[in-house]
């Protein structure tokens, strides 16, 4: 699909070890949690306290006769935590992939012993430099300089540059952060740059939270996107830039399968780690595949969203399950648009006693008049009760307003190519009562993103013409977007099935949904002017950076051993985002993903049930 098109299932062994709180990155009431379980594949390792974003780890097997030297590790580390690996004492080094080795000693001392010159010598600098416009405050300083000068230290420099009146507050040359960079690849322009900047500006806002709190030790996190154009040849690009960036520990994106088939390769070759907020293709991770022969195709690749799979699957439910339809017909928007969705959704509805009345196939990206009039034909001839599309706005929107021509009422049921506002402003009230499914929460129902919402909103203001706006971003929709009637209209109710008074009393029964049944409040309409892919995009950030945090500090580069640990931690890491809890089975596929079923009401995409794990 589009960045609408992508998402997982999980089907996976038991849930990994969960990674110890990140207080740097905003976990609220996340309990720390040991860094290793029995299983682990690093036994001998334990725990030894909750860092930023996660425990070290140290080994508890030192030979005898090692005290001394662990000593002095654990001096020079600035902690108890020393390891071993062969016969080489190692300081620091993080929970996977190769550490410091004894011969570095020196280097992380002298680090270690930079740091505190710095702290004495901005003191001390910052005393005198108060008195250095006295005569006593200038002989004190040539004092102190002279004392010193035996000894070339930061604090000696740091004089001496302030006698020379070359100083301010900071001491040139002491130990500054290395930097590691966070990439972003997502559509920045054309039709889908507004989702594209928003997941930009939600990576921003993690990677400002990690450099304040100074969540990664000796790092500083800079943040580079590349526009992939939702286009196969953009993402090639923007891939192949990415794999030649030395200090890149990972990728937040793509948001289309289509741009994720040709980018994944290259990056995985590179041994880039990639968290997708969104891609729902189910071959990414080999879903489909029996399970005794799968293999996992990228095994550094990441997603946190659905498949198609569960897309399918959750329209199928709602149309049969609850809304009772029997006769239905089907457009298929091809690959553009998530190719396995119209099969699966034919194959799941015929499987739950309903009759597909015809299947169509058209360009999904388009709204060529010869196909939108060739399937209201076919609707007026074979009269379905429900309308399934896999196309985008384009082809959806032309065909809603063609069918409002013929007096046709027959509601659409959409995938998430139609949650937009551009549906909205192109069909007007003929499109109140269709319908749309999705797999990613939208944010004004997500308890925890209310700090995330403030902050985006703080900085960036409102997205316009996000998918979950209503058509005219101020519109006030106040209780008219309470859903009052059946979702197809006041006139609609399908025979048998009584009018709705509330859309808990519509919906039914339904085993753990959550309904909408209460209009927006005004900081859930505001919070609706933020795509809810950006909060995905912000976990999926937490995700590297948290992992970036366990394995690099004590590190002198990212390299490729490094990149290997930080794709293995997010893997076995575990932690509570804003869009729930955040773990990966063993195929890089989120643990119970979510999934929403959209109806159009009073102008406005309203989230009617909320499938939650």
């Amino acid at each position: 699909m589009t960045p609408d098109e992508e998402r997982p299932g999980s089907d996976a062994p038991a849930a990994p070890p969960a990674e110890p709180r990140n207080a740097g990155l905003g976990d609220p009431g996340a309990a720390p949690v040991p860094a290793s379980a029995p299983g682990d594949e690093h036994p001998g390792y334990v725990a030894t306290g909750d860092t930023a974003l996660g425990g070290e780890v140290t080994n508890v097997e030192a030979p005898a006769g090692s005290a001394p030297l662990r000593r002095l590790g654990r001096w020079l580390s600035g902690g108890p935590d020393s390891q071993r690996a062969g016969s080489e004492l190692v300081v620091a080094g993080g929970a996977d992939g190769p550490l410091v080795p004894g011969w570095e000693i020196a280097v992380a001392g002298l680090r270690q012993m930079a740091r505190w010159t710095r702290r004495a010598a901005r003191a001390t600098a910052g005393w005198v430099g108060r008195r250095r416009g006295t005569g006593r405050g200038r002989a004190l300083l040539a004092a102190l300089v002279a004392l010193l000068a035996a000894v070339p230290t930061g604090l000696t420099i740091a004089l001496v540059e302030l006698a020379q009146d070359h100083g301010g507050d900071g001491v040139p040359g002491a130990a500054d952060p290395q930097v590691l960079r966070l990439g972003v690849m997502a559509p920045l322009s054309g039709d889908l740059g507004n989702i594209g900047i928003a997941v930009r500006d939600a990576v921003t806002l993690a990677v400002d939270e990690v450099n304040k709190t100074d969540a990664i030790p000796g790092w500083k996190v800079e943040l580079v996107a590349k526009d992939d154009l939702s286009r196969p040849d953009g993402g090639a690009a923007a891939a192949e830039a990415f794999a030649g960036d030395a200090a890149l520990i990972g990728v937040v994106g793509p948001l289309s399968s289509t741009v994720a088939r040709v980018a994944l390769p290259v990056l995985n070759t590179a041994g880039v780690p990639v968290v997708s907020p969104s891609n729902s293709a189910p071959d990414l991770t080999a879903q489909d595949e029996p399970a005794s022969s799968r293999r996992r195709p990228y095994s550094r690749y990441f997603r946190l969203a659905g498949t198609d799979a569960l897309q399918a699957r959750t329209g199928a439910d709602y149309a049969v399950g609850t809304r009772h339809r029997t006769r239905i017909l089907v457009i298929d928007g091809g690959p553009s648009y998530g190719e396995s969705l119209a099969e699966r959704f034919t194959r799941d509805v015929t499987a739950a006693g309903a009759d597909v009345v015809a299947s169509y196939q058209v360009v999904g990206d388009a709204a060529a008049a010869a196909d939108v009039q060739q399937v209201a034909d076919g609707i007026q001839a074979l009269s379905p009760d429900l309308i399934y599309t896999t196309t985008g706005y384009l082809f959806a929107s032309a065909l809603r307003k063609r069918m409002a021509a013929a007096g046709l009422s027959v509601p659409l049921l959409g995938t998430d190519a139609m949650v937009s506002a551009r549906y909205l402003d192109s069909t007007g009230d003929t499109a109140e009562g269709d319908l749309a499914t999705d797999l990613t929460v939208p944010i004004s129902r997500l308890p925890a993103a209310g700090a995330f919402a403030a902050e985006f909103l703080k900085r960036w203001g409102p997205v316009v013409g996000g998918p979950e706006q209503p058509a005219t971003p101020d519109k006030d929709t106040g209780a008219a977007a309470t859903p009052a009637t059946g979702a197809d209209g006041p006139d609609s109710t399908p025979t048998g099935q009584p009018a709705a008074t509330s859309s808990a009393a519509q919906l039914g029964p339904d085993v753990g949904v959550t309904t909408a049944s209460e209009p927006p409040t005004l900081a859930e309409q505001r919070a609706e002017m933020i795509p809810a892919l950006a909060a995905y995009a912000y976990d999926s950030a937490r995700a590297l950076l948290r992992a970036a945090a366990v394995v690099l500090p004590g590190r002198l580069a990212v390299d490729d051993a490094a990149r290997a640990a930080i794709a293995t931690q997010v893997g076995r890491g575990s932690f509570a985002g804003i869009t729930g809890q955040v773990s990966f089975d063993a195929f890089g596929d989120r643990r119970d993903p979510s999934s929403v079923v959209y109806a159009v009401l009073a102008g406005r995409f309203v989230p009617l049930v909320i499938d939650e794990p």
